[in-house]
């Protein structure tokens, strides 16, 4: 796929959100409408729609004397106000899945190469951000929080240094293992800074995220990572995560011995609030075609292109939307979480 084709597809994109269907090869048609698309998506029931994704909250909820890395919800005596959107990143790793095929409890993925350019990166970076930026500040003012962007939250030359001094690294065995981390693209919109990583609930992280919190005046930062994927002349969103992060809100004992075998496992004085990853590298369920296309959104041929980003804006605030109820449930005690013996 030549990249002035790609760019000029997207530009359209950015114009009308959609080529119609009339009006492109046939066989393109045909490709959406077996494949999953964002409204196909959504229009699941949410049952269905839930289980593609992983609630690392649900998972590894946090412990009534603060240790760990999860917060204690019903420690909180609010939603968090003022929450920061402090990154949104969109990449490509390079691995596009094409097909899963369940052999018993085990599923086996064959994926294959392809990169999107950095220009492309750029340009559907901010297509996918202008698109959610307002949904999602409308989805934090349900609960009482207000959403801020970077030009919101930075009124000083310090906040403006400390958050462009974020230099988080993954290292060790998680640089080893880590394939995010070899993306050929990554960006962000103009005016935010790049908070990476691939693992976003490991301590290391955690603790250089919730650091921030408190230099740039804000109770709780939110991260938005969403990984693309490009096959040939096909372009699909593979994952969208979503975290939360903000102070511990079990004061530290000083009087108790945390176990701490391993960081993770120590008190910390910052934790994941929420986070939540919704992606075709965690199930097979995104999976609906022979094609294995994930949420296609663009394709192109020698006689025609398509794109279709429409309802992006609702799938973010869908996910993010569905955490932060959850999350608001367990401070205000609507939701017990289950207590750990």
């Amino acid at each position: 796929m030549k990249k002035s084709v790609f760019l000029f597809a997207v530009i359209l994109v950015a114009i009308a959100s959609r080529i119609k269907a009339q009006d492109v090869d046939p066989k393109l048609t045909k490709l959406f409408d077996k494949s999953t698309t964002i409204t196909k998506f959504l229009a699941q029931p949410d049952e269905d729609f839930w289980k593609t994704a992983k609630g690392f909250m649900y998972q590894n909820q946090g412990f009534d004397d603060g240790h760990g890395m999860y917060a204690w919800p019903p420690a909180m005596k609010q939603f968090p106000k003022r929450v920061g959107l402090v990154t949104f990143m969109v990449f490509d790793p390079g691995l596009f899945e094409t097909s899963s095929k369940k052999y018993g409890y085990m599923t086996l993925v064959k994926t294959e190469s392809g990169f999107l350019t950095a220009s492309t990166t750029k340009e559907l970076t901010k297509i996918l951000y202008e698109m959610s930026i307002a949904d999602l500040k409308k989805d934090f003012s349900n609960y009482g929080a207000t959403l801020l962007t970077p030009d919101e939250f930075l009124t000083s030359d310090a906040q403006r240094k400390a958050y462009n001094d974020f230099a988080f690294k993954e290292k060790g065995l998680a640089k080893m293992i880590s394939s995010e981390s070899k993306a050929n693209t990554l960006s962000v919109p103009e005016s935010y800074a790049t908070y990476y990583a691939e693992n976003m609930t490991m301590p290391d992280y955690v603790d250089a995220i919730t650091a921030k919190v408190k230099e740039l005046g804000l109770d709780a930062a939110l991260v938005v990572k969403i990984q693309m994927g490009a096959n040939g002349e096909n372009i699909s969103i593979q994952s969208i995560t979503t975290a939360l992060y903000g102070p511990n809100p079990v004061p530290k004992d000083p009087n108790k011995k945390y176990v701490a075998i391993n960081p993770a496992t120590g008190y910390h004085d910052g934790v994941v609030y929420n986070a939540v990853k919704l992606g075709a590298f965690d199930t097979e369920n995104m999976l609906e075609t022979k094609e294995g296309l994930n949420i296609l959104v663009y394709a192109s041929s020698k006689t025609g292109q398509f794109a279709n980003f429409n309802d992006f804006n609702k799938l973010l605030a869908k996910i993010s939307g569905g955490n932060n109820y959850t999350f608001n449930m367990w401070i205000t005690g609507g939701w017990k979480p289950f207590k750990y013996k």
